[in-house]
């Protein structure tokens, strides 16, 4: 909780008790209270956010203060039920108020180690040699967005980026994909970010090298800002995508917004072409990477305008994916002779042809897999995948689930309790993954090595032996 947030839960608590006393109070200490709560709430508006879970405990205060203003007029009677039915009341609205902050607080995103200021961009992008395949109108051509996250040369003068950069449409659509009511997370379109709208690119004598960063299946590009923030620290730049259709919402303007559509991979078990519609996604959001390193091609031009001119070191590509994100990274590593590196979080290959399988990747990989993922029908597949690569090996790190490999650490502390993440605390995790990835990109790209790092120092990962 934020400074005035609990000076306002302990005056409502001090108002109360000034209610709970039979004896009427005196006008100075009356005042001081009410004056000392304005203040508070005027503090909390001008410098914190105000948002819903705080709604109950605004009308408690409210409340609170009329009837201790009453009080202290003698010649006003309240009646003893009045006075105990708004004692409950008031009880309840500061509990409901405080239970849900408890359960939907305001977090800040991880802090990136590297030593580069951090600015961040975003286009939308047109691929005309695909039509839409999940839309209403099959005339359409696939459209993305893809955000960049790079090395600055200052941030001074510029706005600090929300770390939803689409804001309460993103907040609303998550929402309502896991079933909250609409409004549960709209606290979280007020996080703000490490990087800054439009801010200048570093300087460098040599380009930078790029990492590709897709979500999975009903997640979102910003899902994954911790990665992409703490790689552009280390000198990256980062170009993180919204699959279009198989984001939760990919906002293209105000008025121009493509939600989820759940129809793109139905149910597994009513479903008995599964496979199929998998393939399709996967090779889906293959196709979005492929022109998403087509477009950065075209910025990348020296003769160029954008501010990427002659920044992107073409020769240093990475992929990073988080499941179907993960296949599609794969996807492309096996056909594209652009990709350098490939680092797989829960990655789903089980929707790729085995015959595709069998190729093995000729750059260096690693995967990691959640402790849920250990019995999976992904196995097959991915097993196949590194048994016939050049270099590439299987980390799993223990008491995990599929959903602990994205930002679901920033939603609620009780996501554990409710099963929908595992034993491993999120920012203790959240800390080993950005070592790995650092660490293996560095290997990799940065200094042409297999890319095996030292997984030894934490006791939840253990590399899997595949044979």
């Amino acid at each position: 909780m934020q400074t005035f947030e609990v000076l306002m839960y302990l005056l409502s608590i001090l108002l109360l008790g000034a209610m709970i006393l039979k004896k009427p109070v005196k006008p100075l200490y009356a005042v001081s209270i009410v004056f000392g709560m304005i203040l508070v709430v005027v503090m909390h508006v001008i410098f914190e956010q105000i948002r819903w879970q705080l709604y109950p405990l605004y009308l408690a205060v409210l409340i609170a203060g009329i009837m201790v203003c009453f009080k202290t007029i003698k010649t006003i009677k309240v009646k003893k039920s009045m006075r105990i039915s708004t004692i409950i009341v008031l009880v309840v609205l500061i509990v409901v108020s405080g239970v849900s902050s408890l359960i939907f607080p305001v977090y800040e995103l991880p802090t990136p180690t590297g030593d580069y200021l951090i600015g961040t961009q975003s286009f939308v992008i047109q691929d005309d040699s695909r039509y839409e395949q999940y839309g209403d109108d099959p005339t359409q051509y696939r459209r993305i967005k893809i955000q960049l996250w790079y090395p600055a040369e200052t941030v001074e003068d510029y706005e600090r980026a929300p770390w939803l950069e689409d804001g309460k449409v993103i907040a609303r659509a998550l929402s309502k994909d896991i079933g909250l009511p609409f409004f549960a997370l709209d606290h979280t379109a007020d996080i703000m970010s490490h990087s800054y709208v439009s801010a200048p690119i570093r300087s460098t004598a040599d380009p930078y090298p790029l990492i590709i960063l897709s979500h999975g299946w009903r997640g979102f590009r910003n899902l994954h800002t911790d990665f992409a923030e703490e790689l552009a620290s280390h000198g990256y730049i980062v170009v993180g995508i919204d699959h279009t259709y198989g984001s939760i919402a990919t906002v293209f303007d105000d008025n121009d917004v493509a939600y989820l559509n759940p129809g793109s991979l139905p149910d597994r078990d009513s479903t008995p072409d599964f496979l199929d519609y998998a393939n399709q996604l996967v090779n889906t959001y293959a196709g979005d990477i492929t022109t998403t390193l087509n477009h950065l091609e075209e910025i990348n031009d020296p003769t160029g305008s954008s501010r990427f001119s002659d920044t992107l070191d073409l020769t240093k590509i990475g992929l990073l994916g988080h499941s179907t994100g993960g296949g599609a990274d794969v996807s492309v590593a096996l056909e594209d002779d652009r990709i350098d590196a490939v680092f797989g979080l829960d990655a789903w290959v089980e929707p790729i042809e085995e015959t595709t399988i069998a190729q093995g990747l000729t750059e260096p990989s690693l995967f990691v897999r959640s402790g849920a993922w250990e019995e999976s029908y992904n196995n097959t597949n991915l097993y196949s995948l590194i048994e016939n690569s050049t270099s590439s090996v299987l980390y799993q790190i223990d008491g995990t689930t599929h959903y602990d490999f994205t930002m679901v650490y920033m939603y609620s502390p009780i996501t554990n309790i409710i099963g929908f993440t595992g034993d491993v605390d999120g920012r203790n995790l959240n800390t080993i993954l950005k070592t790995m990835i650092t660490d293996f990109f560095d290997g990799t790209i940065k200094n042409n090595t297999n890319g095996n790092i030292d997984a030894n120092e934490w006791d939840v990962v253990r590399i899997i032996p595949v044979e």
